[in-house]
């Protein structure tokens, strides 16, 4: 008909469908929304890529700290040797893992970046770890005093100073802590972000490319509603066109 042979054009029934936005996570009884692609004037990209740099020089420096020889006091708890080889496994494992997930975010790879972020909450369940050792474990710290006999009195009034000076040591190496694990949430909630933008990306990228298939198929659709309509009406009427009289003989 003259309708199909018209060339694709817009039907009623084929509609673009459109990807809907992601209604993010729930938190506490808060939704929680993706962070958008462009943060001030940084994008979301450049983000996680100084995100994967930080993460990588502490993942290196972790390692380059850690012995097998002896045992560590930190903020008065002591580190064993076989507990420094295993957190330092940990944060090896994580190079490949980081370069894996900066890898992702560049060329907008969600499997890469969903291996990333499950490596950032096991970094941030071992930093939350460690700060309640820390919590727990590191108020007292060792001190070095004169035991001689000639220095009691002075001894009575250092150890005051030295105690607050443990105190506040191990204080710091706990704030140090927290502020690791509140960066490696952060890090976390920006990796999340990243697969959202991706997953949306790619849905809207693949409804654009199903809109000419709709098209074409609801063109299909209407011309072969019309040829059955032609046929129809052909079939009610089978004498025309034949001379055939459409009255009954004893009319004549």
């Amino acid at each position: 008909s003259r309708r199909c042979a018209g060339g694709p054009r817009h039907h009623p029934i084929a509609y673009r469908p459109v990807a809907a936005p992601s209604p993010g996570i729930l938190a506490m009884g808060f939704a929680v929304a993706p962070a958008p692609s462009v943060l001030g004037s940084v994008s979301l990209v450049a983000a996680l890529e100084v995100v994967c740099m930080v993460h990588l020089v502490i993942c290196i420096y972790m390692l380059a700290s850690v012995t097998s020889t002896h045992s560590v006091s930190v903020a008065g708890v002591e580190v064993s040797p076989l507990m420094q080889c295993m957190t330092g496994s940990y944060f090896l494992l994580g190079i490949p893992i980081i370069i894996h997930g900066a890898l992702g975010a560049i060329f907008r790879i969600e499997r890469h970046l969903s291996v990333y972020f499950a490596y950032l909450i096991g970094t941030l369940a071992v930093t939350i770890t460690w700060t309640v050792i820390f919590i727990r474990y590191g108020s007292g710290c060792e001190t070095v005093q004169s035991k001689s006999a000639g220095y009691v009195d002075s001894m009575a009034v250092e150890k005051p100073p030295a105690a607050l000076v443990c105190g506040v040591r191990s204080a710091m190496v706990t704030i140090w802590m927290v502020l690791f694990s509140c960066g490696f949430l952060l890090a976390a909630y920006l990796v999340w972000s990243m697969k959202e933008y991706i997953r949306q990306r790619t849905e809207t990228e693949f409804f654009r490319c199903l809109e000419p298939w709709q098209m074409a198929a609801a063109l299909a659709d209407e011309c072969a509603a019309e040829q059955m309509a032609q046929d129809g009406a052909h079939t009610r009427s089978p004498g025309a066109g034949y001379g055939y009289s459409q009255q009954p003989m004893w009319a004549h």
